[in-house]
């Protein structure tokens, strides 16, 4: 890009309760933005519950420390 900055705005009012503005106009900046929009919409959505709800826990349930959505929540967000 020609040392100039491209400027996208984005309004995710079917995930949040209020409006949301993003802008990406930064060369240099955190992409921790993305994780956010990506918990409200799991929060909004409940991808990960559906996804669970089709696995099967084979694990010893006196030995489970975290639940099987945690663990698997936890590795889609970190992939994403």
């Amino acid at each position: 890009m020609n040392g100039s900055t491209a400027t996208e705005r984005l309004l995710c009012p079917e995930i949040f309760l209020k409006p949301i503005r993003m802008q990406f106009d930064r060369r240099q900046g955190s992409s921790d933005g993305g994780a956010v929009l990506l918990k409200a919409a799991e929060r909004r959505y409940g991808l990960i519950s559906s996804m669970v709800d089709c696995l099967f826990d084979r694990r010893q349930a006196a030995k489970v420390d975290h639940p099987l959505k945690d663990l698997f929540a936890r590795r889609v967000f970190s992939i994403a």
